[in-house]
């Protein structure tokens, strides 16, 4: 059995790996596997957007906080953005995305639970009455 060559890749590493093989069979017999690839790389996507390094900036005038405030804060969202849709799969399987996006409206509920901790509080909140049910 063949290894693995993907095992130890960074998620940055794996959203590049899955838009290029998709890219090459999307127009092929495989196309199903490139769409199913594609859709993986856009979970993929804001961690890739989270590991850029700010290091940089602290060559310029600013301060660690002022070069890792985005980061931080990008980096909690994202951590945010799991958790409700890993608690949105648990407890209504299929049904999680129309639930966390009807219509994608200001308000919804994953808005509401990447916005803030207490958003995310709120909406596990809701998750559990929906549990409970």
């Amino acid at each position: 059995m063949a290894t693995n060559p993907y095992t130890h890749q960074t998620r940055a590493q794996l959203y590049t790996a899955a838009q290029n093989r998709a890219a090459k069979l999307l127009d092929s017999p495989h196309s199903d596997t490139g769409h199913l690839l594609l859709a993986l790389a856009a979970q993929l996507h804001t961690a890739r957007m989270a590991t850029r390094s700010p290091g940089g900036e602290l060559k310029g005038a600013g301060t660690l906080l002022d070069a890792y405030a985005d980061r931080l804060e990008l980096l909690q969202r994202n951590a945010r953005h799991e958790v409700l849709h890993d608690a949105a799969d648990a407890v209504l399987g299929n049904r999680a995305e129309r639930w966390l996006r009807p219509g994608y409206y200001e308000g919804s509920p994953y808005q509401r639970g990447i916005e803030s901790d207490a958003g995310l509080r709120e909406v596990l909140g809701e998750l559990e009455l929906l549990r409970k049910r």
